[in-house]
């Protein structure tokens, strides 16, 4: 099962998104990216990488298109997700989407884990074992009655009232294996946020004659 993931998550300046190419549970390729401004590379570096397989001699055609489909940048989300369906749809394969969360508790084996990963305006995305995925204020969150925290926001500066667990973000086969555990053929992005862009206040110009 030949697997192309996608991880355009992550929002802040740690190395948590991804883009990887798989064989069953052999990584023949991966390119980690930055989380702040990686969108724009994910095309790029997706061709880089199947170039690097060719060359490698092997023949690489995708069963499947894997990717995480939130919460996290809206930039990210977007064009990682825009791009991954792409594919999907060139090659005529199926696309799986998985929760950050989700993927990080399959990464990790623990199903107790809450994921928390930096947002815009100082606040936390926050993905629980159980429940709805949620952003609040850094400043309001309680970890004190959670099990174990983990995410690009516990980066070691900030403290916590719970244990942490030292991981960024998923890897490519902790993808997968949540994709596969939770499978589900949603693949639009998550959103946590309302959209910013309002319609006019005045309403919609006409469509031109």
């Amino acid at each position: 099962m030949k697997t192309i993931v996608f991880n355009g998550a992550g929002a802040g300046a740690q190395p948590t998104n991804l883009v990887a190419l798989l064989d069953g549970t052999q990584v023949l390729a991966q390119t980690v990216l930055t989380g702040r401004g990686a969108s724009e590379y994910f095309a790029p570096t997706l061709q880089a990488l199947l170039v690097q397989v060719q060359q490698a001699g092997m023949v690489f055609r995708p069963d499947r298109v894997v990717a995480v489909v939130g919460p996290g940048s809206f930039t990210g989300l977007r064009a990682s997700l825009a791009l991954a369906s792409g594919y999907a749809a060139g090659w005529g394969c199926p696309t799986l989407g998985v929760t950050l969360g989700a993927a990080l508790r399959a990464t990790l084996s623990r199903d107790d884990v809450t994921c928390v990963s930096v947002a815009r305006r100082g606040r936390f995305f926050v993905d629980p074992p159980q429940g709805s995925v949620f952003a609040i204020p850094e400043v309001d969150f309680d970890a004190s009655s959670l099990a174990c925290v983990a995410g690009d926001a516990v980066d070691g500066v900030r403290s916590w009232a719970c244990p942490t667990v030292s991981l960024l973000s998923p890897t490519a086969l902790g993808i997968v294996a949540a994709a596969e555990r939770y499978r589900t053929d949603a693949f639009s992005p998550l959103y946590v946020d309302p959209p910013e862009a309002k319609p006019p206040a005045a309403g919609l110009r006409p469509a031109p004659v």
